[in-house]
């Protein structure tokens, strides 16, 4: 592959990265927002952290992609080892274990959209385009 070459497919994967992860996040505040608000309410018991954050963003968009950070947060690293059980018990419990299919509705949306966005940056410093 030429530099030409790679340099066009940086280009298209740069511009992509940022218009998919765009799409995604409105997805995650409007349409996926209602499974979100179904594993928040879930795991956001009285006085613990996830309960305070609805409370404090409310249902605004803003407010939404906060509590979407959060829930991901709290699902995904309440599992690292030593210091995910003060992680959870501190934001919020599982009392009653959330189905798998709910759980990969907070997950998978967020960390494509992550990706992506580290995809947008490392690209557009590759292509120098921050300078």
């Amino acid at each position: 592959m030429s530099d030409e070459t790679l340099r066009l497919l940086a280009e298209v994967v740069f511009v992509a990265s940022l218009g998919v992860g765009f799409v995604l996040l409105l997805l995650m505040v409007t349409l996926f927002f209602g499974k979100t608000k179904e594993v928040e309410r879930r795991i956001a018991t009285p006085g613990k952290q996830l309960d305070e954050i609805r409370s404090i963003w409310g249902n605004g968009p803003i407010g939404r992609w906060m509590r979407v950070m959060h829930v991901y947060a709290f699902v995904v690293f309440r599992h690292i080892p030593r210091i995910g059980p003060r992680i959870e018990s501190r934001m919020g419990d599982e009392s009653e274990p959330l189905p798998l299919s709910l759980k990969l509705w907070v997950i998978v949306p967020f960390t494509v959209y992550a990706v992506l966005m580290f995809l947008f940056f490392f690209l557009g410093w590759y292509l120098e385009a921050f300078e």
